[in-house]
This record gives C-alpha cells, structure tokens and sequence, in this order.
C-alpha cells in the first residue's frame, strides 16, 4: 500500500491511530470527521495486522440494522474502494460484512438483535457510531464482546455529536475518569476536508440558535430546550401498510442536505411513523428508484415545491406525486396539528428520532422563543409536515389558513 496517510487524515486525529486505550472518544461538533477517522482507523489496523500475520475482527454498530447500512457500511465501502483495497477484500453487501486477505474481518450491525451479538467470538475491537441513540445497557452489551486473548489490543470507538449532558455517556465518562479512556474533542475546524457551504451552515447557527451552535458548532455538551414535539415515542410499531386506516407519504429533496422520505401510517387518530429514507448526494436517478422501492405505485407522495423541476421527473418516471402548499403560517399550522395527535416512530427510523429529538423553537434576539422552528436538521421534519397536509386542510381552522394562502397566489 502506497498511500500516504497523512495527506488522507486530519491531523486533529492523525496520533490518534496509535491509541491502544479501550475506550477512545471522539466527540465535537457537526463535519468535524469523527466518523471518518474511526472508519480509517479500523482500516490501517486490517492492514497493519496482514503485515504481521494476525487477525483483527471489529464489530461496527449502531441502533438499527437499516441506519448501519446507510452510514458505516457505506463509509466503511466509501474508503475500501478509494484506497483502492478491493482487490483484498471481499464485501458481503446482505450481511453487511467485509473480510479481508489474511482473515481479519468487519461485522456491520445493529443493536436491535442483540441475541446475533452473542455468538459473535473473538472481536478485538468495537466502534459504536451514534451512541446517543443507545442506552446504557447497550454498551455494556458492546463492552462484553471484548474478552479472552487477542494478538491485537481491544478498543471501543465513540463517535457522537453531545446533544445533551443528561445522557448517559456524559455520567459515565465525563463526570468520573474511566480508567484507559481516551476523549477527543473536535470540530468543523479541524476537518480540512470540509466543504465551505456546510461550515457556512454551521457558522450561520450562531445568529440563529444558541444552542444549536454550542452543540453543533462548537461540539459542547448542551441540553435541547424549546422542543417542539414532546407527544412521540419511540416502540416497535407493524410496518405492514394494511395494518393502518391510510397511508402517508411526504418527500423533502435535498443534496448537500439529505433527502428525507417518510412513510407514515394512520390509526385510530394516531401518526405512526413506520419507515423513512434519509440520505445525502442524491441525484433524481438515484432517488427515484430508492422511493419506487418503499411507496408502491398506488400511494400519492407529497413533496418540497420549492423543486418543481424534480417533481416533474418523478411524474416522468411514473410516481404518483404532488407538490405541497407552502406560504405564510402554512409551517404553523402543520407543526399545530402534528402536536395534537399522538406520534409512534418505529426504531429503525433513526433519522427522524434524532430529528424529532432536536427539533426545537427560535428564540428572538431577547432570549424569547418565538413560534417559528430553527431551521437546521429538520429534513425529516420538512417531509412529516408534507406527508399530513391533506389532513390539515382538513380542519376548520387551518383550512382558513390555506384558503388565503390559495387566494394570494402562495
């Protein structure tokens, strides 16, 4: 291998690929390239250890099976094909695994079946991504797979964004010193890979939430207030469309920023949020068949538009989809009506739990929430209002609101 490490890694991290410590923290801010880096850590050991003769076997995990595949396993694919190690490593796309010349080996996996954990032997080294999503629990079940002599030192990679100090991560390594534990703090700054659209992103939450900054900006431990729904939660909901009265669809384009598909069931009065598609870089070509595979040819979608060209490419391709009303207090009156009715999100939908969990109200420059969402990390958020709108039509009061909007030309 002749690539140059140090022109393909953050010198933020860079020292970092010879800490032996059992837990190695890697927190801070959004785009500082934590992930990154736990994903060519693990590379350079696979490497190192076919230069030795040993084995190396890494569990990467996080909650659910379907979030693993849209950001480890991807990565993890991302920096294989880019250093240009295929031709040494066969990829197992259905189990989510890679092994490599030599032996050594890479299990993607999420945490809701723990039972497959169990029988996983031999692991030299775990990298828990997301593990604000966990509980406590979780990784003391992570931390158990470590065990019995290995020609490799055992480790447990973290990397996180500190939303909240009352996590358990907070208590747990950053109130008392764990022995060989290892933090380090980063942020966009440290991340010469960044593109300058998302640092202006990023810089821009200072005028916008304070919170948000400090968390995002400046990966500081915060805690979310302001939150704007609090009436949801997270349980093992049927996924089956025939299960519910009716089907909802909402669709949020973006590139930079993910696009955000959401399937949402009604029952009994109640929002059922059963599925979701969340992911950066899409083109119409690219989405277009992602969204045919999870809303069938019958359900309508409604969608952002402010792009009317690519609504008029999935009608093209045979999707039934429409634009969604936007214009003054059509915002408020969606968030209004989501907040009177239950919401149940299925643990797969990780995206829109971390959303849900985040999405929170302005504050003027007095330190007075006023009634508008911040507008940052609310994809998710954008297509759940989308999906509803014909029911919010439906009630007297916000149809008052969408019949100005329709006599304005909004």
């Amino acid at each position: 291998m002749t690539l140059n490490l140090k022109t393909v890694i953050n010198d933020k991290y860079y020292p970092l690929l010879s800490n032996h410590d059992r837990y190695l923290l890697l927190y801070g801010g959004a785009g500082s390239g934590k992930s990154h880096f736990a994903a060519q850590k693990l590379l350079v050991r696979i490497i190192m250890s076919m230069k030795r003769g040993y084995k190396e076997k890494f569990l990467v995990l996080r909650k659910t099976q379907p979030a693993v595949k849209k950001s480890v396993f991807a990565l993890l694919k991302h920096y294989i094909e880019q250093w240009e190690l295929g031709g040494i490593t066969a990829i197992n796309k259905t189990d989510m695994t890679f092994t490599f010349e030599g032996g050594s080996e890479v299990i993607c996996g999420g945490l809701d079946d723990p039972e497959k954990l169990k029988s996983i032997e031999g692991v030299t080294s775990v990298w828990l991504e997301e593990p604000t999503e966990l509980v406590r629990e979780d990784f003391l079940q992570a931390d158990l797979r470590l065990r019995g002599e290995t020609p490799s030192y055992k480790q447990i990679i973290f990397t996180f964004n500190p939303i909240s100090w009352t996590s358990w991560l907070h208590s747990h390594f950053f109130e008392s010193t764990q022995e060989s534990s290892h933090i380090c703090h980063s942020t966009y700054k440290d991340n010469r890979f960044l593109d300058r659209e998302y640092v202006k992103v990023l810089e821009s939450l200072k005028d916008q939430d304070e919170t948000y900054y400090q968390i995002y900006c400046q990966g500081l431990w915060g805690i979310l207030q302001d939150l704007i729904f609090t009436n949801w939660k997270s349980e093992y909901i049927p996924t089956d469309d025939q299960y519910y009265d009716s089907i909802l669809n909402g669709l949020d384009f973006g590139f930079n920023h993910p696009s955000a598909l959401l399937r949402v069931g009604l029952k009994d009065n109640e929002l059922y949020i059963f599925d979701e598609l969340y992911e950066r870089g899409l083109t119409n070509n690219q989405l277009i068949p992602l969204v045919k595979a999870k809303v069938p040819s019958s359900q309508v979608i409604t969608a952002d538009s402010a792009e009317p060209a690519r609504i008029e490419e999935f009608k093209q391709a045979g999707v039934k989809i429409k634009p969604s009303i936007k214009g003054a207090g059509s915002v408020k009156a969606d968030i209004d009506w989501v907040k009177r009715h239950k919401i149940h999100v299925h643990p797969r939908c990780v995206n829109t739990i971390k959303e849900l969990s985040g999405y929170k109200y302005k504050k003027d420059k007095n330190g007075n929430t006023i009634d508008e969402p911040v507008p940052f990390n609310d994809d998710a958020m954008a297509a759940l209002r989308y999906s509803i709108e014909e029911l919010v039509k439906s009630t007297p009061k916000a149809q008052i609101v969408y019949d100005a909007m329709d006599i304005l030309g909004w």
